[in-house]
């Protein structure tokens, strides 16, 4: 008898523990979670900081080495109510293979280069960031001076 209620906690404790497997993405959080994110209020979110990319090709500078430069044009809208800073060191280009690249190596050796600046509220700055190398860029990624990520587009 005692080993028959022992199999059934047993059978119980397995069952309970596959019921929330965080690996299955069954834990009550996110079920939770899951179910709250699917209620909208009917309005599109505005996000802070809209990052347009596309690929482009850069036209080298006088300080070019003569390496091979990866590029993506990049359109940064400010759609917030503060003042937004933009500096090329606050971008990265992550490549079809998921390699993520610094743009810090390529500055300089190209013309065209997004500009170091200050949007106010609703102000666009355009310009081309690069990294070195040949690559697909897939994604570009923008930090916020504390280097945590403040907004990432797709590249097309």
């Amino acid at each position: 008898m005692r080993t028959i209620a022992i199999a059934v906690l047993a059978g119980a404790a397995i069952l309970g523990l596959a019921a929330c497997d965080p690996a299955a993405g069954t834990t009550p959080e996110t079920q939770t979670s899951t179910k709250a994110a699917g209620k909208t209020s009917g309005k599109p979110k505005t996000v802070p900081i809209k990052l347009v990319a596309k690929r482009a090709h850069a036209s080298k500078s006088v300080l070019s080495d003569g390496g091979a430069l990866s590029c993506v044009k990049v359109t940064v809208t400010n759609q917030t109510r503060k003042s937004l800073e933009v500096n090329p060191l606050y971008f990265s280009i992550t490549d079809a293979k998921g390699v993520k690249h610094s743009v810090d190596e390529a500055m300089g050796e190209y013309d065209g280069e997004i500009d170091a600046t200050t949007l106010a509220p609703r102000e666009k700055a355009v310009g081309l960031v690069c990294g070195k190398g040949t690559f697909v860029p897939k994604t570009l990624a923008m930090t916020n001076p504390l280097f945590s990520e403040a907004a990432r587009a797709e590249v097309a």
